[in-house]
């Protein structure tokens, strides 16, 4: 009885630390291209009642296949409309659920104890926190890709008897979300590791080209079916966008080669979007001689490791060496990666725990020293006018703003006088509540909040000044007002010579005498908006003359 309430008590820790990491954090203003960029096909969804291919900015054809944006349609259907917060619950969604997940699947393998660290230092990664609350697809295909390769190592040890039903719905989900690396890389990976536990040989190989030719075809008919539907309903551009978005981006031949980077820093941004965990599991991975047998050994390593810490390897390098291969590299196309880091972390930090208690209670006694210091930065953050001379808050959002973040405040600073055990994960779910405190706080949400155009979109001098709701269309020149059209809920199209005088135009100081030149009109400014950092990435909205 006392063990069930103890694993109950484990549960709702995972669940409410997810939960205060995640959810108080969706309502923000846009501040950044890549949300409202997302966020504007669910609104294009809505608007034009087309869920298989609506038109994106400019009319074109969305860059990613439509699962995460269906989510984020249906979410927003009783609302009628798509705000920041349904346009971020998918995500959060996946986070919370992947989550607790996690910490299930890794407690019936390897304890208690470990499935809470691992998913401590999942929840508590940085990059794998703050996916989780915004609006990309990135966090629904790292869900849904680890999910299924989870799901397959589970069917894998019931003897692979029976259809793997889960795994097979999550591989749907990845390939609808980001296209054919959702299938092709947690299959391939999971063929991998049974050649390698069987050994390499033609019967071998055999099988494991039947398993995938059993696995493979619901999967890939379900895809091919949106696929055949977004031909018929956009034609021959629909398939250049897919050709460009899935096979060019690979192949590192894409025209405008967004995103390039070298493999350095691919491997750089990993360990920094770690943190606060990249020490803890590099020392882990020293100490417990995992990673130093590795290296000196992978023979050796592979027979002496457990299973799970063989196919969570195994997983965490091909799903890192697979995206050092294209030049356009991303941390967050790394998300996939983190479930698996997390779980081979935890494995090593138990080996590691009895020799190393006596640094665990330090860490312990820090991290609640800065849940009593952080509730004060917040107070004064949220409730003095200016903080050292920076207005963090605007006044109309101050008082929406604080009673959120004072209970996440204070519900870690109870967590954390409540855990006071001395055992490895209490330790580590203290650092978990030390960073709900810190996001709890979201000093770097107030300060994008300040360059998000949400507040000078709906401010009465720009909508004087260009009486946004007379007008059906509007345009921009030399980079996409990605936030002014999710926000103002008007299409925006690429400014070009023969649009009609009077238009309303969004362009950066920078470009402005070549829009004038490639329209061959004069302009007049009818309003300016900037970052709120002294100026920069000012945005001119000006009106055509003839």
């Amino acid at each position: 009885m006392q063990e069930r309430q103890s694993n109950q008590r484990a549960v709702w820790l995972v669940c409410l630390l997810a939960f205060l990491l995640s959810v108080p954090s969706l309502n923000r203003a846009f501040y950044t291209r890549g949300e409202p960029r997302e966020a504007l096909v669910s609104q294009s969804m809505l608007a034009t009642g087309n869920w298989i291919s609506p038109p994106a900015y400019n009319g074109a054809v969305p860059s990613k296949p439509p699962f995460s944006h269906w989510l984020t349609a249906l979410v927003s259907l009783p609302g009628g409309e798509v705000t920041e917060s349904t346009a971020r619950l998918p995500s959060a969604i996946a986070y919370l659920a992947f989550s607790l997940g996690l910490f299930i699947f890794l407690r019936r393998r390897a304890g208690e104890g470990v499935a809470l660290v691992a998913s401590s230092i999942l929840l508590s990664s940085f990059e794998w926190l703050r996916s989780g609350s915004t609006c990309r697809v990135d966090t629904i295909l790292a869900t849904s890709m680890a999910g299924a390769m989870l799901a397959l190592f589970a069917w894998n040890e019931r003897g692979r008897s029976g259809n793997p039903w889960l795994a097979l719905v999550l591989l749907c989900a990845a390939a609808l979300t980001k296209g054919p690396v959702g299938v092709v890389l947690p299959l391939g990976l999971f063929c991998a590791y049974r050649l390698l536990s069987e050994g390499i040989s033609v019967r071998s190989v055999f099988r494991c080209g039947l398993m995938a030719a059993c696995i493979a075809p619901p999967v890939l008919g379900v895809v091919s079916a949106w696929y055949i539907a977004g031909y018929l309903t956009r034609g021959d551009e629909f398939l250049q966008k897919i050709w460009y978005e899935n096979v060019e981006r690979f192949a590192s031949t894409m025209v405008d080669e967004p995103h390039r980077h070298s493999v350095f820093y691919l491997l750089g941004m990993l360990l920094v979007m770690i943190l606060p965990w990249s020490g803890a599991w590099l020392l882990s991975a020293g100490r417990s001689r995992g990673a130093f047998v590795l290296l000196r050994s992978p023979r050796g390593w592979w027979r002496r490791a457990s299973e799970l810490e063989r196919f969570s390897m195994l997983s965490a390098m091909g799903i890192v060496l697979f995206f050092c291969v294209p030049s356009s590299k991303r941390s967050v196309y790394l998300l996939p990666a983190y479930p698996f880091i997390a779980i081979l972390a935890g494995l090593w930090l138990e080996r590691w725990e009895s020799e190393a208690r006596a640094l665990l209670r330090g860490v312990e006694c820090l991290t609640k020293g800065l849940a009593l210091l952080l509730p004060i930065l917040s107070l004064a953050l949220l409730f003095l006018p200016d903080t050292f001379g920076v207005p963090w808050f605007p006044e109309a959002q101050r008082a929406a703003v604080g009673p959120i973040k004072l209970l996440c405040l204070v519900s870690a600073l109870a967590l954390v006088w409540r855990l006071r055990g001395s055992g490895l994960a209490e330790s580590a779910a203290v650092w978990v509540i030390a960073c709900t405190a810190v996001a709890g706080v979201s000093v770097v949400d107030a300060g994008m909040m300040r360059i998000s155009p949400k507040q000078w979109l709906a401010s009465e001098d720009f909508q004087k000044a260009v009486n946004p709701a007379e007008r059906e269309r509007f345009y921009s020149f030399g980079s996409e007002a990605y936030a002014a059209s999710f926000y103002l809920k008007k299409p925006f199209f690429g400014a070009t010579r023969g649009i009609p005088s009077g238009s309303i135009v969004f362009v950066e100081p920078k470009n402005l005498e070549r829009l004038k030149s490639e329209l061959g009109s004069e302009v007049r400014e009818l309003a300016r908006y900037s970052s709120g950092l002294e100026g920069k990435r000012a945005t001119l909205v000006v009106e055509t003359v003839r």
